[in-house]
């Protein structure tokens, strides 16, 4: 199968670069075999109606691609420009567009009105000369047989326009200090770096010798990940309260996979209490949130996502008594959140990208995020992981919501920080470990002790946090 392209602009504005383009590409022997390009001057000798030569193109083309200048061109119909009136005609059927925009110092009205019009639903990639809108135009075809011919995985297709220049030594170390894999960390200092990224999996080199990344490889490595158009920002933010109104802090990253683990590490750090206890002479922290189960969901949104959506990003917002983590895409079919963690063959969306991150302390083992997840939880005695599928993916992890977070069947000696008598200790250990409520009552005959010194010792551990309180009926109940 070959790739229908239709060229559309301007014809005396850009007569060098259409030119150029037909020339370089009928000559290129990888797109003369999987590229049928359509230049309308170059098809003069058609018998046809020239308004119906293009219109038919344009209409059988499988991918557009436009050229936008300095002049807006003649009135064709409609009240618009021939080449505005050719996409007008794609767009109704189809949505494979690319756009080119050549820099310069003013444009006419028209023409700045259409660029308006077209920033405001698809991308573009700006150029000078016709060297630099060949790259360009090589590097967007090579996107549409990527995806039409070979059909390969998103996270496999390559970026042609790309080199080991590309690549982020800070990236490459990071990813060395969490290498898990012995037999790939022994490669470096033995191997060219360039051999190592194709041994992972983040790109190949060609038959001349020159390192491409894949797209995995650049979500990975890239020193600059937009130059390639890849969707990948995530977008960080503490609210104040437990809805979506006031911000606190916020952090918007378009780094690669590895810097963004840590700049969620530290927001996290930043965003969330860490409480303790003290045994003797040491004390231990105790996070608001397990990181384990946090990192998890976070790293299973870089991983999982669906990228092929544009415009979109992944979320990690947190709020007074919970966090979300909501990513772009479905499960991938047929999965359904009935399956997570008790699928034996769990479905990869990006099975590239997990390939990379399982070499790493991160995802050392496939298909077991969700469980961790769960046991982390269940750990710090907090609830289970929700999920929703959608459009978006969301995992929510419910807090302590301002109370200490206690671990499962903790010593007598972690509560010495507090001061609390014996029947404290008794009660509380109960409260954890039987998930026992009290009321002044049922605590005063547990103890043998009157109502009123029930009251004491629990208003006093209320006080300190250490349990909550509700009130049914005029009566208190509390508990861990």
């Amino acid at each position: 199968m070959v790739v229908k392209v239709f060229i559309s602009s301007y014809q005396k504005e850009f007569a060098k670069e259409r030119e150029y383009l037909y020339e370089e590409l009928k000559e290129d022997p990888y797109f003369s075999r999987n590229v049928k390009l359509f230049v309308f001057e170059k098809d003069i000798s058609r018998t046809f109606p020239a308004n119906e030569v293009f219109l038919n193109e344009v209409e059988e083309s499988d991918v557009y691609i436009g050229l936008i200048g300095q002049h807006y061109g003649n009135i064709y119909d409609d009240g618009v420009s021939a080449t505005e009136y050719e996409y007008n005609t794609f767009i109704a059927e189809k949505h494979e567009v690319y756009f080119f925009v050549k820099n310069c110092d003013a444009r006419d009205d028209g023409s700045t009105r259409f660029l308006k019009r077209i920033q405001e639903v698809t991308k573009y990639v700006t150029f000078t000369t016709k060297e630099e809108l060949l790259a360009a135009v090589k590097d967007s075809l090579q996107d549409a047989i990527d995806k039409r011919l070979t059909r390969v995985a998103y996270d496999k297709q390559m970026l042609y326009s790309s080199s080991i220049d590309d690549v982020d030594e800070d990236a490459v170390e990071l990813y060395f200090d969490v290498l898990e894999n012995d037999s790939i960390r022994g490669l470096f200092g033995k191997r060219d770096l360039d051999k190592i990224l194709e041994y992972i999996g983040a790109g190949k080199i060609d038959k001349n010798g020159i390192f491409h990344f894949n797209k995995a490889g650049a979500l990975f490595f890239a020193k600059d990940i937009s130059k390639f158009d890849l969707e990948h920002e995530v977008k960080m933010v503490r609210f104040n309260g437990t809805e979506r109104l006031e911000i606190i802090d916020k952090h918007f990253t378009v780094s690669s996979f590895l810097k963004a683990i840590k700049e969620f590490d530290s927001f996290f750090n930043q965003n969330t209490k860490m409480g303790g206890i003290v045994t003797g002479m040491k004390r231990t922290p105790i996070p608001e949130y397990p990181i384990k189960a946090v990192r998890e969901a976070f790293l299973n949104a870089l991983a999982h996502r669906d990228y092929t959506l544009t415009g979109d990003c992944i979320t990690f917002y947190i709020y007074d008594d919970r966090i979300e983590i909501i990513s772009p895409g479905k499960l991938p079919y047929p999965m359904t959140i009935a399956d997570l963690g008790v699928e034996k063959n769990p479905k990869h969306r990006n099975k590239n990208i997990c390939k990379i991150f399982q070499t790493t302390e991160y995802m050392e083992h496939v298909g077991t995020g969700i469980n961790r997840m769960r046991n982390e939880m269940k750990k710090s005695n907090l609830p289970e992981p929700e999920f929703e599928d959608g459009f978006y993916f969301r995992v929510v992890l419910r807090g302590p919501n301002g109370r200490l977070i206690l671990p499962k069947n903790p010593s007598t000696e972690d509560f010495e920080k507090y001061n609390l008598n014996d029947r404290q200790i008794d009660a509380l250990l109960k409260m954890i470990n039987e998930e026992v409520q009290f009321t002044y009552d049922s605590y005063a005959d547990f103890h043998n002790v009157s109502k009123s010194t029930a009251k004491r010792d629990l208003n006093m551990m209320f006080e300190k946090k250490l349990i909550r309180r509700i009130t049914v009926k005029q009566t208190y109940y509390f508990f861990v």
